[in-house]
């Protein structure tokens, strides 16, 4: 009882959050229902615990471990440092690689060949006659635009690589650390087990305190016998002992 109320005791300090609030700080955060305890990273929003089914009532209360996360997302850093020029250069080469922008170019020649070979559409024709100079020059602009805009798109993709390269390198070097503590911290614990297990030892031969190691009796072997004839008989098992063979020589 005492424990219980110690514990609400400490849950009310605490700062209590509803499922669906945002979260204001990257912590360890224990469930109020089944005491789980789950890590939320800041900006994210609580979600249901895992272990409690269908209660409505229940929220996250936040503990006094803190959690540093390496990881970041990557597009949401990009998009908050994106200017509109970026993002059009991104959009015009994205674009510029598809199916409809090929088939857009094809229609487009074609009726700029059609209209000028002595054609007429709404009433257009001959505007730019063999060898198409006109036509020459906006394709060759359209295709120094368009080189230019994939340029822009293909160093803000290194880039992304670059940093992606680079948190990944983070991110493991920081789990080598973590690991690398585990291990110190468990080769700790061993050694003081063997400190432990080694004083034990020394106190007990100053006690004069030995222990024995108890001496394992057997059960005869008619008590066996009698036990398994009582389990077969309770059993209701009929045994039917073999016919006893005659001695050689025997009338």
């Amino acid at each position: 009882m005492a424990a219980k109320k110690k514990t609400q005791i400490i849950r009310f300090l605490k700062s209590e959050y509803r499922i669906g609030d945002k979260v204001p700080s990257s912590a360890i955060y224990e469930c109020s229902e089944c005491e789980n305890i789950t890590a939320f990273r800041q900006g994210e929003y609580f979600l249901p615990c895992e272990e409690d089914h269908g209660d409505d009532d229940q929220h996250w209360f936040r503990t006094n471990q803190f959690v540093h996360f390496v990881s970041r997302n990557l597009n949401t850093e990009f998009e908050k440092i994106e200017t509109l020029g970026l993002r059009t250069a991104d959009v015009i080469a994205e674009v510029s690689g598809t199916v409809g922008f090929v088939i857009f170019h094809i229609i487009w020649f074609g009726l700029w060949i059609w209209m000028n070979a002595g054609q007429s559409l709404f009433g257009i024709s001959n505007f730019d006659p063999y060898p198409f100079g006109l036509l020459t020059m906006i394709v060759s602009l359209e295709a120094i635009f368009l080189s230019t805009f994939i340029l822009i798109s293909q160093n803000r993709s290194s880039q992304k690589s670059e940093l992606r390269a680079e948190l990944d390198y983070q991110t493991n070097l920081k789990t080598e650390k973590d690991v690398a503590e585990i291990l110190s911290i468990l080769h700790e614990l061993r050694e003081e087990g063997k400190l432990i297990e080694q004083e034990t030892s020394e106190v007990l031969e100053d006690a004069n305190i030995i222990f024995e190691a108890p001496k394992l009796r057997r059960t005869p072997k008619s008590l066996h016998h009698k036990r398994a004839k009582e389990i077969i008989k309770d059993a209701g098992i009929d045994i039917i002992k073999p016919p006893k063979s005659k001695k050689k020589g025997s009338v």
